[in-house]
């Protein structure tokens, strides 16, 4: 089991304020008093070593807070049921059969969210993580190392931006997202690519790493 943190979590935790979603007027991001945030806990399991570590580094590097992560099934199940209550999950379907049941044992350990990636689109293991209580899944993710901090940027974003943002974190696909917030794929795609261009990065787990430390989503 590896862990990293980010520097600046060694003086004071970083994440989403108590209060969840940012009220109000829009807050510059050196407004945010970090004695109202709290430490967001996360893992990253996945066999693939590289895109294991280089997720936990991106992670860690936003600012996120906690991040472990492990390449073992088994060492991933024991963590998860002693750090009970944890805010996010990146668990590995390259786990195979495996993969589902740290799902469940995350979901019974009372883990916040959960999120399956999925190196490539094979449906079985993507049902299988989906009925065992996955919020979502991410297909093909590669982890951004690029903008790592926090951009100013960030509470710029718009109401709307932060419901897409809001499902994204859940794993939603674009075609999921439109159909419920009632916009075409081509809006859903056009809102995603603001979003990236204010949060610096176009990786959809590194979007929500940012949003989760700012609190503009919880």
């Amino acid at each position: 089991m590896g862990s990293y943190a980010a520097e600046t979590a060694a003086s004071h935790s970083l994440a989403r304020p108590r209060s969840g979603v940012l009220p109000g007027p829009r807050v510059p991001a050196e407004a945010v008093d970090p004695e109202q945030l709290t430490q967001v806990r996360a893992m990253v399991a996945d066999p693939d070593v590289g895109s294991r570590e280089s997720l936990a580094r991106t992670l860690a590097a936003s600012g996120i807070g906690v991040v472990d992560h492990t390449g073992d099934a088994v060492e991933a199940a024991r963590q998860l049921a002693a750090a009970p209550g944890g805010d996010l999950l990146l668990v590995s379907l390259g786990f195979g059969a495996q993969a589902a049941a740290l799902v469940t044992a995350a979901k019974e350990a009372g883990w916040a969210r959960v999120i399956a990636l999925a190196p490539v689109a094979e449906i079985g293991p993507v049902i299988d993580a989906v009925g065992a209580g996955a919020h979502g899944v991410l297909i093909g993710r590669r982890a951004n190392p690029a903008a790592s901090n926090l951009p100013s940027t960030i509470h710029d974003l718009s109401a709307r931006e932060i419901e897409v943002l809001r499902l994204v974190a859940d794993g939603r696909s674009n075609k999921w997202i439109g159909d419920s917030l009632s916009l075409s794929a081509l809006t859903v795609k056009s809102h995603l690519a603001r979003i990236g261009r204010k949060l610096g990065t176009g990786d959809r787990a590194h979007m929500v790493a940012l949003a989760l430390r700012a609190g503009v989503i919880s």
